[in-house]
């Protein structure tokens, strides 16, 4: 929803003076801990998968990124509480040298 829904008239509703950039961005780092959230449960998800599928030594840039996801997170073997995990990945997502691949160009 647009920040500007929430301003405030001014001056007999002639002028609206309300700064709505420190809102906006306030919002904007809410939206962003979401969404690094949502893509660290992806790859965790995606390196299970590609772990339980096998084949991971014919993909040398996969078995890579499932390497650098796991530095990060253990596999999941059994049902657990994810919510440090995601963390974690979250948290690696925003820092970067563990998941980044400064080989490639």
């Amino acid at each position: 929803m647009p920040v500007a829904v929430f301003s405030r008239s001014t001056e007999s509703h002639n002028q609206d003076k309300v700064s709505l950039g420190t809102i906006a961005a306030r919002d904007a780092i809410s939206m962003c801990e979401l969404v690094s959230r949502v893509v660290a449960i992806e790859l965790m998800a995606s390196a299970q998968a590609c772990e339980i599928r096998g084949g991971l030594d014919r993909r040398p840039r996969i078995s890579g990124l499932v390497a650098r996801v796991r530095n990060v997170v253990p596999a999941t073997f059994e049902d657990r509480p994810m919510d440090k995990d995601i963390a974690r990945m979250s948290s690696a997502l925003f820092e970067g040298p563990q998941l980044s691949d400064n080989n490639r160009k």
